[in-house]
């Protein structure tokens, strides 16, 4: 008996010596990493569980492709206990030799993961769910499935691969050239910064003149390369959620019955006209009530640990009720509210509304709390409720707020950028969480428009002063003339720190030898963006264009015949620097079909634009033709998002009698 005590005794002191000189030799074998590839030969097998899930399935094809692209070797996919291997193992998912190592992806928060090496493996393990990884909810593009262990493979081929994603498409898919992969220690748990990343798609804009646009096959096609590539950038969100502008039929709905719970404008309630837009009598407590009873009937009140979303999101209309319960809601009027609004926008002049609308949104969730203390508001501040409140009002992280600025378009003075800085910290300063809700994607139509460092001065300011998520609306595509910009949308939302400069270093040698040459093109195309901030200003005043819709009624005047020519020769010297590296050639070669369609673009635009009353449909007849067979002949090379072009020009030129001119675009 006493010989067995101390057996025990003994061995319960020697198992974790034992452990510990295990995970030391692991340790000591992982420090110079682990060979997955090695002198152009497969040294590792991918494992995925028995009933690997669909994200699995896909995380190992994209794992499979990628290192492929970099080495010309196909990495054999395996299913766990199907056979027998010698060598590294990265397993994906769900595995039981995950679990052994203590690894359970389904006790990770949503969209989180685990990279851990060991002597022999690399464990990838996230929160996943069994459904299809690139499918979008409508109606914004929004990705809802949580997809960890695949984005725990985008990460480990960023660090270790070098991937980057330019643009859709093969050949905006970077991947340097090696014959031997390592996979470096590692032992982290990684979540998404932010609880939503979103930038909306833009492949279903409406037009009349079909000829303009995409092909019906091309447009699939391109809808489809443009998913995978933003779900390698980790675009989704932590949980489902739904917001729009919340009461467009609420008149059809309720106006009979109860016009108290609309605007009231010059004594009298609802649209000012038959069909005309509207806003909400906010102050009024039925209406609170009513917008809290039907999130009831959807089961918000049933939600249990998720945040459980409730809907507030005023109308596409200018906050108008003059009831004196709405007034008695509002705080000072700001000296400065029109300081940065043009005399011919809407919001210039109008009354200020902030103060009025947080505690529309403080009041319904306060309503919700006692159904549900989960219950969150989502809301705009937008349009006269865009400026930050005056009145010192104090929300919670329950009220979820998007900014939405209604002017700021870049390019910025530096007092207006501060301006709009200064009306985010005042939002924040409320207890609110805020998520980034721009429309500052929509300008630029197909011009070399370069806005990338102060956008992104913006992004990283609101992400340091703690920005919930983001919904860019929307992504028009140009990604062969605005490629910088579009990259730091995109790398931002995975690297929000970065030096802004690294990040486009990381763009530019996607070029190769001609990555000097490229940085100089784009630097010119964002110096002459910058420099005309009062051209860009005064032109879409003059013209009466609307930056987000209207744009190629004024692209000749931003964006004239003469000022290519520089852009041409910098990229004759790229086209010289990359004649010897036929990827780097080809990537050229597009900024070139996208300088040249935005060439093409701004000569019909002279011709064609409704701003000119000499303008007519014959008097750019050929020049019309030369743009649309120069997009059949390429569309396929994914230069431009051409729906979205077309989009643009079907209102603001002088087509044909057959083109529909449909009225402003009212989401």
């Amino acid at each position: 008996m006493i010989k067995t005590i101390f057996a025990h005794r003994y061995l319960r002191r020697l198992i974790p010596a034992i452990l510990l000189a295990a995970a030391t030799a692991a340790q000591a074998a992982g420090t110079a990493g682990l060979e997955i590839v090695k002198d152009g030969k497969a040294n590792a097998v991918i494992v995925t569980p028995k009933r690997a899930n669909k994200t699995v399935t896909y995380a190992a094809q994209e794992l499979v492709y990628h290192v492929q692209k970099a080495t010309g070797v196909t990495l054999p996919v395996q299913t766990e206990g199907s056979g027998q291997s010698t060598g590294t193992r990265i397993y994906l998912g769900d595995t039981e030799a995950a679990r052994a190592a203590g690894l359970d992806g389904q006790k990770l928060a949503a969209e989180t993961f685990v990279l851990r090496t060991a002597s022999n493996a690399l464990y990838i393990v996230g929160k996943d769910a069994n459904e299809k990884p690139l499918d979008q909810a409508q109606p914004f593009g929004s990705f809802n499935t949580s997809a960890g262990t695949l984005f725990g493979v985008y990460e480990w081929m960023d660090r270790d691969l070098g991937v980057r994603w330019l643009w859709p498409g093969e050949l905006g898919t970077y991947v340097p050239k090696t014959r031997t992969v390592v996979v470096q220690p590692v032992d982290e748990t990684i979540s998404p910064r932010f609880f939503q990343r979103n930038v909306r798609p833009g492949l279903e804009y409406k037009f009349g003149h079909s000829a303009l646009g995409f092909t019906p096959r091309a447009a699939e096609e391109y809808g489809r390369e443009q998913t995978v590539f933003l779900r390698r950038y980790r675009m989704g969100r932590n949980q489902p959620m739904s917001y729009r502008h919340a009461f467009t039929d609420w008149w059809e709905k309720y106006g009979k019955d109860h016009p108290e719970w609309f605007q009231l404008v010059n004594g009298k309630r609802g649209p000012i006209n038959p069909g005309d837009r509207y806003a909400m009598c906010v102050s009024n407590v039925e209406l609170q009530k009513k917008i809290v009873e039907l999130w009831k009937e959807r089961g918000g009140d049933k939600s249990q640990g998720l945040l459980s979303f409730i809907n507030a999101v005023e109308n596409d209309y200018l906050g108008s009720c003059e009831c004196e319960h709405c007034r008695a809601w509002d705080g000072p009027q700001p000296p400065d509210r029109d300081k940065y609004y043009a005399p011919n926008f809407k919001v210039y002049g109008t009354h200020f509304m902030s103060d009025r609308y947080a505690r529309f949104a403080l009041e319904i969730q306060k309503l919700a709390a006692k159904e549900n203390p989960n219950a969150a508001v989502i809301g705009y501040v937008y349009f006269n409720y865009f400026q930050a409140p005056t009145s010192d009002i104090k929300l919670n992280s329950n009220v979820i707020l998007g900014f939405c600025p209604s002017a700021g378009w870049y390019p910025r003075t530096d007092d207006e950028h501060q301006w709009y800085k200064d009306q985010w910290d005042g939002w924040k300063k409320t207890g609110a969480r805020v998520f980034v809700r721009h429309n500052y994607f929509l300008d630029g139509y197909s011009m070399p428009f370069i806005v990338a460092h102060q956008f992104a001065d913006d992004f990283q300011y609101q992400a340091k002063g703690g920005m919930f998520g983001t919904d860019f609306d929307s992504l028009t595509g140009q990604w062969s003339t605005q490629g910088p910009t579009l990259y730091l949308l995109m790398r931002l939302h995975t690297h929000p720190e970065a030096p802004v400069d690294k990040l486009l270093a990381e763009y530019y040698s996607g070029f190769g030898p001609a990555a000097e040459q490229v940085k100089a093109y784009f630097d010119f195309w964002e110096k002459y963006t910058m420099d005309n901030r009062q051209l860009i200003t005064d032109v879409f005043y003059d013209r009466v264009a609307i930056r987000w819709r209207t744009w190629a009624k004024a692209a000749h005047r931003v964006f004239p015949e003469n000022c290519f020519a520089a852009g041409e020769e910098l990229l004759a010297k790229a086209e010289a620097a990359a004649k010897n590296d036929p990827e780097s050639a080809a990537r050229v070669a597009f900024l070139r079909t996208g300088l040249t369609h935005a060439k093409l673009c701004s000569k019909v635009a002279a011709l064609l634009t409704q701003a000119d009353p000499q303008s007519t449909p014959e008097r750019g007849k050929a020049a019309l033709e030369e743009l649309l067979r120069f997009r059949r002949a390429h569309e396929r090379e994914w230069f431009s998002n051409l729906s979205h072009s077309a989009w643009v020009e079907d209102i603001s030129w002088k087509l044909s009698n057959e083109t529909k001119q449909e009225p402003e675009y009212y989401p």
